[in-house]
């Protein structure tokens, strides 16, 4: 157990800067994502989970939301956006763009930017000056005080981590990459679990003293045209996910201090239950 974990532990709530994100992940705290997984796949992803394994291995979508995402917080702390994304010159690719060169690993090893290619530029540059563009989330930009803060807390009885991209004085806010259209975002937020997220980071963030909030969330959508919108959450979809996490949290709680994470029905032969309007196709189709 590191020193880390044991200064944290004995002092929460916890608020560290300038924590790696490898360090952050490390320390034994469950995090929304972890929680989130527990509430939808139950005792089995929590075994699975508690023996330190992964659900998810990320995917390129995932990849362009971190870089995007470092890109904007790098530019709140007053790094130029031309400093943190670089392009490779075409003098140290191989003769038919391939970073197999010698010349391209002595360059990039040189780099602390991004290092992408010039179309994976471009598409950053303008969900930038998207983002920029936008009143209330320039408004958030500007008035945030720190970003990146890793946070520990007791949250209903409950250890939980959290790491919000900024601050200002009074509110946590989030940046978010999306593929969808403004009029289903609706279904990424109950997907990635949005909800869950802004109850659990505003009750953390009520542990350091602060009031309760309503958490914006900035939208940046990853195709043409790289529009930028600042969402609310609806409350009482907050509210639902708030009771959801409860019950989860006090879920993982016993499963740990019994050892038993499956229901005996799982190790029984069982009748396949299926939904009503399954059925009732199936009578329709034998009609």
């Amino acid at each position: 157990m590191s020193t880390d974990f044991l200064r944290i532990a004995t002092e929460l709530p916890a608020k560290v800067y300038g924590m790696s994100m490898s360090d952050y992940l490390s320390q034994p705290f469950d995090s929304r994502s972890f929680l989130l997984a527990v509430q939808r796949g139950g005792g089995e992803s929590q075994l699975w989970l508690d023996k330190g394994k992964s659900l998810f291995s990320g995917s390129s979508a995932t990849s362009i939301g971190s870089d995007f995402d470092s890109i904007v917080m790098g530019v709140i702390e007053g790094r130029s956006f031309s400093e943190q994304v670089c392009v490779p010159p075409d003098e140290v690719l191989g003769s038919n763009g391939s970073r197999s060169t010698k010349a391209y690993r002595e360059w990039a090893e040189s780099q602390t930017g991004i290092i992408c290619t010039e179309d994976r530029r471009a598409v950053y540059s303008e969900m930038l000056d998207s983002l920029r563009g936008n009143d209330a989330a320039y408004d958030l930009m500007t008035s945030s005080k720190g970003t990146q803060a890793s946070v520990f807390a007791e949250v209903e009885g409950h250890g939980v981590k959290v790491r919000p991209d900024a601050e200002t004085s009074s509110l946590w806010w989030d940046l978010k990459t999306t593929s969808s259209d403004w009029d289903s975002l609706f279904r990424s937020c109950e997907r990635f679990g949005y909800y869950e997220q802004e109850w659990l980071y505003v009750q953390a963030a009520m542990t350091l003293g602060l009031g309760h909030f309503r958490m914006p969330f900035v939208f940046v959508q990853t195709s043409p045209p790289y529009s930028c919108r600042v969402f609310r959450l609806p409350e009482t979809l907050v509210e639902n996910a708030g009771i959801r996490l409860r019950n989860t949290m006090a879920e993982v709680r016993l499963r740990r201090s019994t050892g038993v994470y499956l229901p005996e029905s799982a190790n029984e032969i069982q009748e396949l239950e299926i939904p009503n309007w399954a059925m009732k196709e199936e009578e329709e189709v034998a009609i």
